[in-house]
């Protein structure tokens, strides 16, 4: 779901702003990326820091959820794709 869908629909009244956590993957190399809404001034990463994820944690969590993939779609591995 988008960071402001979520805010429109989901976040309650009291709530802080929504974060968005990205997890991508380039090449060979596992990266991760924090997302604030863009136009939003007043919010700082270093506010979320104690509460979010490590980089590492979240690379583990990437490659955890490739092994699960892989073992769902073993048609996909075979062929190469």
């Amino acid at each position: 779901m988008y960071v402001r869908m979520y805010d429109d629909l989901k976040r309650g009244q009291g709530d802080n702003l929504t974060i968005g956590i990205l997890l991508c993957s380039e090449t060979d190399e596992d990266i991760a990326r924090y997302s604030v809404l863009h136009d939003n001034d007043r919010l700082f990463m270093s506010k979320y820091l104690t509460y979010l994820p490590t980089k590492e944690q979240l690379k583990a969590e990437i490659e955890r959820q490739k092994e699960i993939f892989s073992m769902q779609h073993p048609v996909l591995q075979e062929n190469g794709e």
